[in-house]
């Protein structure tokens, strides 16, 4: 009997820890936050002050696909994508077209020809859309750029530059425009390596801009003007400036742009692979962070290929976003060109990219949009609750809110503890505050010597303003005891001497 009732209890608690283990995970499964699901197609991760790679928690999402189905008919080697607020402008180049759809994706517009009913777009790669709701569209085939107004009715074209600079034998082929505030014009064109083709509000040329800095190792250039014959130099490759591959303009009428043709020796000389530039044509992106804004650090040397960006987005405080189309990742970096996050992947699951052409930004960075050549399709990220607490710290550290700033990090730090930028997040709101020991003890656990050294200055000073002119006082008065003490000693020594002197008279 006490063996069967052993037995029994036994059983039952077999039992009831299988059905709080079930419990258990069925509770989690319903508690796990967004962050940390598992059966995403790809990793989130980070690079430290070592340059390592660190995992993180997912920033982007992937949430969906816009493809045939959605749109209602299949797109053909889209290229480019413009987010407006009415809707995704889409340069479907292989169907000859423009599409216009919804945010579900759904067709709502299209644009097919030009001045006339038989005038066809041919091969469009590059579409823009105004604030006021003018479509620009780089016509490859075609060698134009046509413009629309914000009911798609044809305004006008603006055709080949007209410069010596240009050799007449050359092509013009249009790829990729962008319009500023000004009403500028910003065309890449194949071919030219002069930079970016400039025109004014009226479509006239007014040069170029911005060309890319030609980068020679110093062992090509002594072996071409020193060492090679001169059979040898004409065979030479001549050294040429490279083109832009996409163009962004934000909202100061900066130029974020991109360079995907670099090759290993380029890489390895420092060239940039992405450039902000201001009117002027000359390069203002930050590079403070630990290593260069080129994606991912491996190199070919240890058997990976260097990063090839086709394209870039960015916030209105300063963040940007970068696609990589070697390896299907998006790589995030702050004002400062800090990484902030990268995810990602080239592969055959669902929520993978096969050959990304475009990155796009959605209303309040929620969500983030990339064009696929190969799946003829958009693949739709979502922001996670910790990407949200991320890009809010920097967003209220730009705009001077301290407060709003410093809360946001500590919620960073709750999902990702380890997080290097949020110490550094707020040493720099402590900074401003004025709390130097604590920002010198976040910069330390971010790995950030600058700014380590910045606050530790501060606090030096404040400590020397605080406790020096204390310092000055103790010390008078302790020269003053000093001086007193002697003075008595040698007065009562004297009075010695003399009291010893009379009696001995």
């Amino acid at each position: 009997m006490g063996q069967r009732k052993r037995k029994s209890i036994w059983i039952r608690s077999g039992f009831a820890l299988l059905w709080m283990a079930a419990a258990g995970i069925f509770l989690g499964a319903f508690a796990m936050p967004m962050e940390a699901r598992a059966d995403m197609p790809y990793d989130t991760y980070s690079y430290n002050y070592w340059g390592e790679e660190v995992k993180e928690p997912h920033s982007y999402l992937y949430a969906r696909s816009i493809t045939q189905q959605e749109i209602g008919s299949a797109l053909r080697f889209p290229s480019d994508m413009f987010i407006a607020s009415d809707g995704i402008y889409i340069a479907d180049t292989g169907n000859n077209r423009i599409v216009i759809t919804d945010f579900e994706g759904k067709a709502v517009g299209e644009i097919t020809c030009g001045a006339s009913e038989t005038d066809f777009l041919s091969g469009p790669q590059g579409v823009f859309v105004t604030g006021e709701g003018h479509v620009y569209v780089a016509d490859t085939g075609n060698g134009r750029v046509v413009e629309y107004d914000k009911d798609l009715s044809y305004l006008r074209e603006i055709g080949r530059p007209v410069t010596t600079l240009v050799a007449d034998s050359l092509t013009y082929s249009p790829t990729r425009v962008v319009v500023d505030g000004a009403g500028r014009i910003y065309v890449i064109a194949y071919g030219i390596n002069m930079g970016l083709v400039e025109f004014n509000a009226q479509g006239e040329f007014q040069g170029f801009m911005g060309a890319t800095q030609v980068s020679v190792s110093p062992f090509t250039y002594i072996w071409k003007n020193y060492f090679s014959t001169e059979a040898q130099q004409q065979r030479m490759e001549t050294i040429v400036p490279t083109e832009y591959s996409n163009i962004f303009v934000d909202q100061e009428d900066f130029i974020y742009a991109t360079i995907n043709n670099l090759s290993d020796e380029d890489h390895l000389a420092g060239a940039d692979a992405i450039r902000r530039l201001n009117p002027t044509g000359s390069d203002v992106l930050r590079r403070l962070g630990d290593y260069p804004v080129i994606g991912d650090l491996e190199t070919t040397t240890f058997g990976y290929d260097w990063s090839s960006f086709v394209d870039v987005a960015a916030t209105d405080y300063g963040c940007y976003f970068i696609l990589d189309e070697t390896d299907g990742k998006i790589f995030a970096y702050d004002n400062d060109g800090i990484s902030l996050f990268v995810f990602g992947r080239n592969g055959n699951r669902e929520g993978n990219l096969q050959k990304p052409a475009a990155i796009g930004l959605g209303a309040d960075e929620k969500t983030l949009y990339v064009l696929d050549n190969t799946l003829n399709g958009i693949l739709v990220f979502e922001l996670t609750e910790y990407g949200s607490h991320l890009l809010n710290a920097i967003r209220l550290n730009n705009l001077g809110d301290a407060e709003g700033s410093t809360r946001e990090w500590r919620e960073v730090l709750k999902y990702n503890s380890n997080s290097e930028l949020a110490y550094v997040g707020l040493g720099k709101t402590y900074l401003t505050e004025g709390r130097y020991k604590e920002a010198m003890e976040c910069f330390e656990l971010g790995n950030n010597r600058k700014y380590y050294s910045k606050a530790f200055s501060y606090y030096r000073k404040e400590l020397m303003e605080k406790y020096l002119t204390k310092a000055v006082i103790a010390a008078a008065v302790l020269l003053a005891v000093i001086w007193i003490v002697k003075k008595v000693l040698r007065g009562r020594r004297w009075v010695g001497e003399v009291r010893c002197y009379m009696e001995n008279r």
